[in-house]
């Protein structure tokens, strides 16, 4: 081979690196940003799950551009079928909430899993009086946990 090939050889391979080099910065994609706003009756995937929550009428995923797609209806329920939250006769229930669990209280969209001894308001309140552990609770708001109040020898108690 000559130098000059040599050089055309070296020079080409530089420019081709460099185009690559350029198309590779230019194509930086934004920052994925978990969903938020599911719609009306939906959850979002759950490992197959989903559909167990009586609350869900549909399961939705989370595509980017914060875009929920629909991709499966859950079977309909009897009536009946769906948890019946009232007290016939309020001495008959060992455990009953003092408070309503307010939005975010089983978490939401951007919200991650909290590691013990922090819970989920809504955890907490399922548990009852020693609540399951759980020290410190939170609820899910604005893409992040918000620490809502805490559980001790009372049960759950809100912040002040």
């Amino acid at each position: 081979m000559s130098v000059k090939v040599l050089r055309r050889a070296v020079v080409g391979s530089v420019a081709v690196a460099a185009t690559l080099a350029l198309v590779a910065a230019c194509a930086d994609d934004p920052v994925a940003r978990p969903c938020s706003n599911i719609p009306a009756g939906g959850c979002p995937l759950s490992r197959g799950v989903a559909c167990e929550d009586p609350a869900c009428e549909a399961v939705y995923a989370c595509r980017p551009g914060d875009v929920w797609e629909l991709q499966e209806t859950c079977p309909p329920r009897e009536p009946r079928a769906r948890p019946d939250a009232s007290v016939p006769d309020a001495a008959a229930a060992p455990l009953d909430a003092s408070i309503d669990a307010p939005p975010g209280a089983f978490g939401g969209p951007g919200c991650e899993s909290l590691q013990a001894p922090d819970c989920m308001l809504g955890l907490a309140l399922s548990c009852g009086a020693d609540c399951c552990g759980c020290e410190e609770l939170f609820v899910c708001e604005d893409r992040g946990w918000t620490l809502w109040g805490t559980c001790g020898d009372g049960g759950v108690s809100p912040r002040r």
